[in-house]
């Protein structure tokens, strides 16, 4: 289940990139790339306007690359909109007005050698999860125990699921199979890899059966290439699951 079929209220464009901006904020915190993160923050903050100025008008800003909402005209107008529920008026402009200045103003205020792009981004994400949740809360039409589940899901406090010791990098999971874990980390470490490295890096032991379960399912889906150096490469199917696994482990929607 996506997160945008519990959105069916909202027009499916605004409903599609609300939920596909939540997860490119996800899945760069998972990754540890703050930054980044607070860009998509960004992003989603701009589908949410829309959303709003869709209960506002029955019209939002096109999608299509360079068009942006008005913040302040949305958010003042939602303000004055007393038909609308409480959180569309008050607590989600709210949020997105925060957001937004996390966005665009704090990488500014950063002084000298104290780094605060993590708790930055921490903080974007918990708000961003709120907002994703109240929409959910708001705009579906499913049943009650399923909507519990999902909202119950996005309280959760998202971790990043690589931690680097030293230059090795460990998935956290425990439960994850080998091959999304070799698929997470070659995500994550952005270059190709040798397969024993890879293999080593996955805690998997058993050198013949690493390539005869692993590596040959993962070359047969084309996720992955193997070259004459036994060079692990990335492909582009190899990519998308990398980030649909890494942010369903934040984010348990199939």
């Amino acid at each position: 289940m996506t997160l945008a079929s519990h959105l069916t209220n909202l027009p499916a464009p605004v409903a599609l990139a609300v939920e596909q901006e939540f997860r490119h904020l996800l899945d760069h915190f998972l990754k540890e790339e703050w930054d980044d993160a607070q860009v998509d923050a960004g992003k989603f903050s701009e589908a949410v306007l829309r959303a709003l100025e869709w209960h506002l008008t029955g019209t939002y800003t096109p999608i299509d690359g360079k068009s942006r909402p008005e913040r302040k005209r949305v958010v003042g107008s939602a303000a004055r909109a007393t038909a609308l529920p409480p959180s569309l008026r008050l607590q989600i402009p709210a949020c997105v007005e925060l957001i937004s200045d996390f966005r665009n103003g704090r990488n500014a205020a950063h002084l000298g050698s104290i780094e605060a792009n993590r708790i930055d981004a921490t903080c974007v994400v918990g708000l961003a999860s709120w907002v994703m949740a109240e929409l959910v809360r708001l705009e579906t039409k499913r049943s009650p125990d399923e909507v519990q589940v999902l909202i119950e899901q996005l309280s959760e406090r998202q971790v990043p699921l690589v931690q680097h010791i030293g230059d090795r990098p460990v998935v956290l999971d425990p439960s994850m199979t080998a091959t999304n874990k070799a698929l997470i980390l070659l995500y994550e470490k952005g270059r190709p890899v040798r397969s024993r490295e890879l293999r080593e890096w996955t805690e998997y032991h058993n050198a013949t059966r690493w390539r005869i379960e692993v590596m040959r399912e993962m070359v047969r889906k084309k996720y992955v290439y193997v070259d004459g150096d036994d060079v692990v490469h990335l492909l582009r199917p190899g990519v998308k699951e990398a980030q649909r696994i890494l942010v369903d482990a934040g984010l348990s929607v199939a």
